[in-house]
């Protein structure tokens, strides 16, 4: 008598059990909505006046792009950027980015010193932000029910999980690259022409070392686990289940680039705009509920 093994879901049944458990508790998608709509109606944020002091400094781009123009192309595009979305790095809640370019009622920073209390303040907000609609996403992926005080205190903790994560990641990065970080600069400085056969090099362990672990926040927030084991149930999961974990981050990639072409033609006039932001948020959203499903389908 044979024993009947367990099938791995497909990535179909895989991103449907995610809006199936996105439509559970659909008021979650008013997170990333209010997200966007402030992005889109709020006040831009510039570098104003400390602009004119990196300016001088961004020139000397000029001497590595040869073709004429695109250097100065380039610098203003750096300088009359809206920096609220640049900057929020611990961000991972899906939302429709606003135009890049800062309009002229953008609030400006006149010092450095602002500037980094702003980059500290921003990804403190949206990690706190992208910790409690996770949360609230991995209930209903996993089941779990929980009272709503006890979810906000549940993704205080994994916001500190995801810092402790990150700092992990970067330390044990940090180390095991360092030595090969040294090599490459003795190579580029002996041989100059192997400067960008180096670099994209470097691209490549970069983006392996992000898509092994990329799922440590499913970890963290599914097998609620600390940030090493994190990093070590990511690496577990994607091993086993490459072709899977490429195949999802291809089709949510398709996904929310074709579609934010639609809702950049959408988001002409404010009843576009509405639907093309609740739109996008519900598709992020259950997205990022997918995810969630996949690792938690494959960790069981």
């Amino acid at each position: 008598m044979s024993i009947a093994t367990p099938k791995t879901p497909n990535l179909i049944d895989t991103v449907g059990a995610g809006y199936r458990a996105l439509n559970r508790r659909l008021w979650v998608i008013t997170i990333p909505a209010g997200f966007s709509f402030y992005l889109w109606l709020g006040a831009p944020l510039g570098l104003g006046a400390l602009a004119e002091r990196m300016q001088t400094r961004l020139a000397a781009l000029e001497d590595f792009i040869k073709a004429p123009g695109q250097a100065e192309v380039l610098i203003e595009r750096i300088l009359l950027s809206d920096l609220r979305l640049v900057l929020a790095w611990l961000n991972f809640v899906p939302v429709l980015p606003p135009p890049l370019e800062a309009s002229e009622s953008a609030v400006g920073l006149s010092s450095m010193g602002q500037l980094l209390g702003v980059v500290v303040l921003i990804n403190l907000l949206t990690l706190l932000l992208s910790s409690y609609f996770l949360t609230l996403l991995s209930e209903v992926v996993h089941q779990v029910h929980r009272h709503p005080r006890a979810s906000l205190r549940y993704a205080l903790r994994v916001a500190l999980t995801i810092i402790g994560y990150l700092v992990a990641l970067l330390g044990v990065g940090f180390i095991l690259a360092l030595p090969f970080l040294a090599l490459s600069t003795l190579v580029i400085l002996t041989l100059p022409q192997t400067t960008l056969l180096i670099l994209l090099a470097w691209y490549v362990v970069i983006f392996w070392a992000y898509i092994y672990t990329g799922f440590a926040p499913e970890a963290i927030l599914i097998s609620r686990a600390g940030p090493l084991r994190a990093i070590y149930y990511s690496v577990n999961m994607v091993r086993h289940n490459m072709a899977g974990t490429l195949g999802l981050l291809i089709l949510s990639y398709v996904i929310v680039s074709g579609l934010s072409i639609v809702w950049r033609q959408l988001a002409v006039n404010p009843l576009g705009l509405t639907f093309a932001i609740l739109m996008s948020a519900y598709v992020g959203s259950g997205l990022c509920a997918a995810r969630l499903e996949f690792y938690r389908q494959r960790w069981m």
